[in-house]
């Protein structure tokens, strides 16, 4: 008869699952419940909720072994992981599923509410991060996924935008039923008509198109270092993926000189 402790480690053993080595992992973190948690912000774009957010995003890819690359985009974090880049590279928690799950979301929740503390940001209620791990078979498909999420995202964006703009004239019943079935021109369109809105304009690029953070090698003090670089104006990687073909392959992006 097995021994209670044989047992019991058995049982944890079960779930304790790995995630494939030497292949992109991708880590994404949402907040949890946050249209209700975040109904007293701006609305589409909250300034200080946005530096909140990137000074998280930037924390995770400090903390997180082997990220190369991360985006942002409303309340979304997604950290893409290598540890594939030569013999010696070490997974992040030996690629245990549950750990970086567990502790990429403690990482994220304490972050954030340290930094809305620290500005007094008007949240309704306690933030936290949910994290979901998944892999993907080669970098090319991590860029694809990039190409995805930001797609998704400027999509969001033009939903929220029309949405929040639109409440100032309508209600929310007839709102969403000028909005279904619309393409993506169409309510950039009746954002105009409507509103007096040019989203391509009156949008920052961060809100349209998210915010990548990766490291960028610079010139300190008369020395090489490679710092964490937030990147506010990034292409639409569909149409141009020069940049992040040169982060995830190479793991920084072009040389930038100066502070």
């Amino acid at each position: 008869m097995a021994k209670l402790k044989d047992r019991i480690e058995e049982y944890q053993l079960a779930t304790d699952y790995k995630l494939l080595n030497r292949v992109p992992i991708i880590i994404v973190l949402n907040g949890k419940n946050f249209s209700k948690i975040t109904q007293l912000l701006d609305k589409p774009y909250d300034i200080k909720f946005a530096e909140c957010i990137l000074s998280t995003t930037q924390r995770l890819c400090s903390e997180i072994e082997g990220a190369v690359f991360a985006y942002q985009h409303n309340d979304e974090m997604m950290i893409i992981v290598r540890n594939d880049q030569n013999d010696n590279t070490m997974p992040w928690f030996d690629n245990k599923l549950q750990k970086i799950c567990s502790v990429s979301s403690a990482i994220a929740t304490l972050h954030f509410n340290q930094c809305a503390d620290t500005i007094k940001l008007n949240m309704s209620g306690d933030p936290i991060f949910v994290s979901q791990t998944f892999m993907v078979p080669s970098v090319a498909e991590a860029i694809n996924v990039l190409v995805y999420k930001q797609q998704h995202g400027f999509y969001a964006s033009i939903q929220m935008a029309c949405f929040y703009n639109l409440l100032n004239k309508y209600d929310n019943t007839t709102i969403k039923e000028m909005l279904v079935g619309l393409s993506i021109d169409e309510k950039i369109d009746l954002l105009r008509q409507e509103c007096g809105i040019d989203f391509n304009t009156y949008y920052s690029s961060e809100f349209r198109r998210g915010v990548g953070c990766y490291k960028a090698p610079k010139i300190i003090d008369g020395s090489m270092k490679n710092k964490w670089f937030l990147n506010h104006e990034l292409p639409i990687f569909a149409k141009d993926q020069s940049l992040i073909n040169n982060v995830m392959r190479l793991g920084a992006d072009i040389f930038r000189a100066g502070d």
